[in-house]
């Protein structure tokens, strides 16, 4: 490589030459990409600014309009600047006649076109002309059109029922259109008042607290609040679940059992019903007892109420507890021919002894058997079909201790041929069990301590079904050689036959096989009969459906009739093959919702139900 001072030399040298120029060093490169790279990135940035000033720019732009759409714009129409306000008086007297106005201003700048006004009534209110309407009570009215600054008012009136105490609500609805827009607008108010009087009030006189299963009595009570006499009164009762009526006076109405009519009542009189039931549940369960009185619309079944009133009871367990069981259950459904073992426990829940107590349980129903009764340490009393027991037959009776517990049992079987009569009730048992101590109980004197339990237990009937097989004298002719022989085909008709005893059945089926050597030649009587066969399983079903009480006893047996046929093999030469397997039914009880269900056996070619088959006719012969 030349030096510095040869080159200079020679740069200024007249006609001298160079050759190609070296590159330079890669250390000594000018690095130009991070230049370029700076100049783009300030660009992107002064972009990014200006795109943001023009985005908060709108929204400036567009808050403005907003505003100015709403407050300020002179031809713009202002939907907040239209008021819906309802007055009314703020308590009221149940029954009385209620005005409420309905305040309509439109502050807004523009016309108000097909305004309507919906006002929705409150609850248990009724119109002040004619009867009320089914479903929400609500009055439309059209106001047409109301213009910018016009203010309205409408009335709407009503009779109010409600008990003391109980808040009311109204409401009222405008719709309307603004001039020169098709969208609907609406604007909503309500109003709340509560009931503060009556012209009439009721009340209860309960037991706060009540045992299980322990007869009370109780009253209901009305006064007269009005300055003139309440004409035609009526006072509706809402018992809770367990309850068991007994008896009231006055008694209800008879085709309505929680309904009394009171009559007219004069100012400042009273009255009261009085009404017995026992409560049924568990301990510690609570029960709301509800009543009302009013007016009663019997044609619709709608009771209006001036004044209502509830109370809560707590139940306790009896003094005297008596729980009865059936084969070891609370809830036993039994068959025809059941031997019923029946187990009552009793619990002394005093806080004192008691002595020389006394059980007695009445039995009660079509389907008992007496004569098979048997009872344990007790005695039969013919007269009241009742089972006693007292401490000379029992003696643990004797003294019973507090929370002391005993048990005593007997047992009897249901009838395997029930009654059968057209109008015969349903078949059941009834077992009700009365506990009494046989002297005064220390600190609960004028106290019935005495226990109860009750049981009732339904009876199923009973299904039948008889499977036959005829050749002579049939509903369906058949043909073939007898006996049968091999290579031929003989038919044969088979006849099912249902009966049922006591109680309706619904969902009936038969179901049988045909075993593979033999067909089904679809041939049924009665031609309607619902019977179905499957050629791979062999299986044949007939749905019967519903069968009702006293087939085949009081009334002729359900039959179907199908034909089957039978070509016998070499295998079967002296014998008699089966033309048909065991039939199964089953069937649902109405009465009792229990599954029944019966058999009856395979048939052979030796045809037992025809008589007119004779011995030698039977067996398969080549």
């Amino acid at each position: 490589m030349a030096s510095l001072e040869e080159l200079k030399k020679r740069l200024y040298k007249e006609k001298e030459t160079f050759g190609e120029r070296m590159v330079p060093p890669e250390l000594t490169r000018t690095k130009r990409a991070g230049s370029v790279f700076w100049q783009e990135t300030q660009r992107t940035a002064k972009e990014s600014r200006w795109f943001l000033w023009a985005v908060a720019a709108g929204l400036i732009l567009f808050v403005i309009g907003i505003v100015f759409f709403v407050f300020g714009s002179p031809t713009v129409f202002r939907s907040r600047a239209v008021d819906v306000k309802i007055e009314g008086i703020s308590e009221i007297k149940s029954g009385d006649r209620i005005s409420w106005r309905v305040k309509i201003a439109n502050q807004s700048n523009g016309m108000l076109e097909d305004a309507v006004l919906v006002f929705n009534f409150p609850n248990d209110a009724s119109p002040v002309v004619g009867p009320r309407p089914e479903g929400i009570f609500r009055e439309r009215r059209s106001l047409g059109g109301v213009r910018a600054g016009e203010s309205i008012a409408e009335n709407f009136d009503a009779y109010v029922f409600g008990g003391r105490g109980t808040t009311k609500k109204v409401s009222a609805v405008l719709e309307y259109r603004p001039a020169g827009a098709s969208a609907i607008f609406a604007v909503d108010a309500s109003f709340e008042f509560s009931v503060a009087l009556s012209p009439v009030t009721v009340s209860f006189n309960l037991p706060s607290d009540l045992r299980i299963g322990q007869e009370v009595e109780f009253e209901v009570n009305y006064v007269s609040q009005a300055d003139q006499a309440l004409a035609n009164l009526y006072s509706q009762m809402n018992f809770p679940d367990g309850f068991e009526f007994v008896s009231a006076s006055p008694s209800p109405l008879p085709q309505n059992k929680n309904i009394w009519s009171l009559g007219n009542l004069p100012p400042a009189e009273s009255g009261k019903i009085k009404l017995k039931g026992k409560v049924h549940g568990a301990d510690l369960e609570s029960k709301i007892f509800k009543a009302a009185i009013g007016i009663f619309d019997p044609a619709k079944n709608s009771f209006l109420a001036y004044d209502e009133s509830s109370q809560t009871i707590i139940l306790r367990a009896p003094f005297l507890s008596v729980n009865i069981l059936a084969n070891g259950s609370n809830e036993y459904a039994a068959f025809p021919g059941d031997t019923i073992s029946f187990d009552i426990a009793l619990r002394n829940n005093l806080p004192q002894e008691i002595k020389n107590a006394s059980l007695e349980a009445s039995i009660n129903g079509n389907a008992v058997d007496f004569a098979s009764l048997r009872v344990d340490s007790g005695a039969f009393r013919e007269s009241s079909k009742s089972v006693v027991w007292n401490s000379s037959t029992h003696k643990p009776f004797a003294v019973l201790l507090p929370n002391q517990e005993e048990r005593v049992t007997f047992s009897f079987k249901i009838k395997s041929n029930l009654v059968l009569a057209t109008d015969a009730a349903r078949p059941s048992v009834r077992i009700g069990a009365i506990f009494n101590p046989g002297v005064v109980v220390q600190g609960f004197e004028g106290v019935d301590v005495s226990g109860s339990g009750n049981y009732e237990m339904k009876v199923s009937s009973k299904l039948q079904v008889v499977s036959r097989a005829l050749y002579n004298n049939s509903v369906i002719q058949n043909a073939g050689p007898l006996p049968p022989k091999v290579g031929e085909e003989t038919t044969y008709t088979i006849i099912l036959s249902l009966a049922n005893m006591v109680n309706d059945l619904d969902g009936v089926v038969v179901k049988s096989t045909l075993p593979p050597y033999m067909s089904f030649k679809n041939v049924i009587q009665p031609a309607d009969a619902n019977i179905s066969f499957e050629k791979v399983s062999g299986e044949i079903v007939w749905r019967a459906g519903r069968v009702p009480a006293g087939t085949g006893f009081l009334r002729p047996a359900l039959e179907a009739a199908f034909q089957v046929g039978l070509i016998p093999s070499q295998n079967q030469i002296g014998s008699s093959p089966t033309i048909i397997n065991a039939a199964e039914v089953s069937g649902r009880d109405t009465f009792t919702n229990q599954t029944l269900s019966a058999r009856d056996d395979p048939i052979s070619t030796d045809l037992p139900d025809d008589p007119s088959v004779t011995f030698n006719q039977k067996k398969v012969v080549r």
